[in-house]
């Protein structure tokens, strides 16, 4: 992994992360929607490489993206309006995540095939990220674990609220979600920087 691609993950996961409400279930849409932009935006670059030039490229990928996220929102109004309402702007938030994953690759020119790959790679480190982040905070700030499913939000109950702790609620407020934010960070740039020493010692 570059290091502009680490100095990357920060604003995007705050981007991507903090406008959604602290539940599995909203953070598994977010998850999903992510997986479909990132495919679209390697899928369609491809495309509009062939046709135009990378500044006009861009503007057309976005906008492609933002129609995509309508679609998938319209969609998820049909299968749960709750969920659809309760997340609102949060929807747009992967075009944006994918778009900026994308550009990583602008100048790729490794086969479709491979490209996919690299990108769906990157994703799923992202989505891991995220859907740990929004399993402590589901956890620890509700005591639930939660999934979509059309009638709104199914909830596996694991403790009641009286039995979680002042910090734990916390995670489930936008500070908590900061802060928690914050440390997973510290621990993903320590965890590089060890991988980063043991690749260079293997070197030596």
């Amino acid at each position: 992994m570059e290091k502009k691609e680490i100095y990357l993950y920060i604003p995007l996961s705050f981007a991507f992360l903090l406008p959604v409400p602290g539940r599995f279930a909203f953070g598994l849409v977010m998850i999903i929607e992510l997986y479909l932009m990132s495919v679209c935006e390697i899928l369609f670059k491809k495309l509009t490489l062939k046709f135009f030039n990378r500044e006009l490229h861009n503007v057309i990928t976005m906008i492609v993206l933002v129609s995509m996220c309508i679609l998938f929102r319209q969609f998820m109004i049909l299968f749960s309006p709750l969920v659809a309402f309760v997340m609102g702007i949060a929807f747009f938030m992967p075009a944006l995540t994918s778009f900026v994953m994308g550009s990583w690759y602008s100048d790729s020119v490794l086969p479709l095939p491979q490209e996919l790959c690299a990108a769906l790679k990157k994703c799923s480190m992202f989505s891991v990220f995220a859907a740990v982040f929004f399993l402590i905070r589901d956890i620890f700030g509700y005591g639930t674990v939660s999934f979509p499913y059309p009638g709104g939000v199914f909830e596996i109950q694991l403790f009641g609220m009286k039995d979680s702790f002042f910090l734990f609620s916390f995670l489930a407020s936008i500070p908590g979600a900061v802060v928690l934010l914050l440390l997973f960070s510290a621990v993903f740039f320590k965890a590089v920087s060890v991988f980063e020493i043991i690749e260079t010692s293997r070197v030596d």
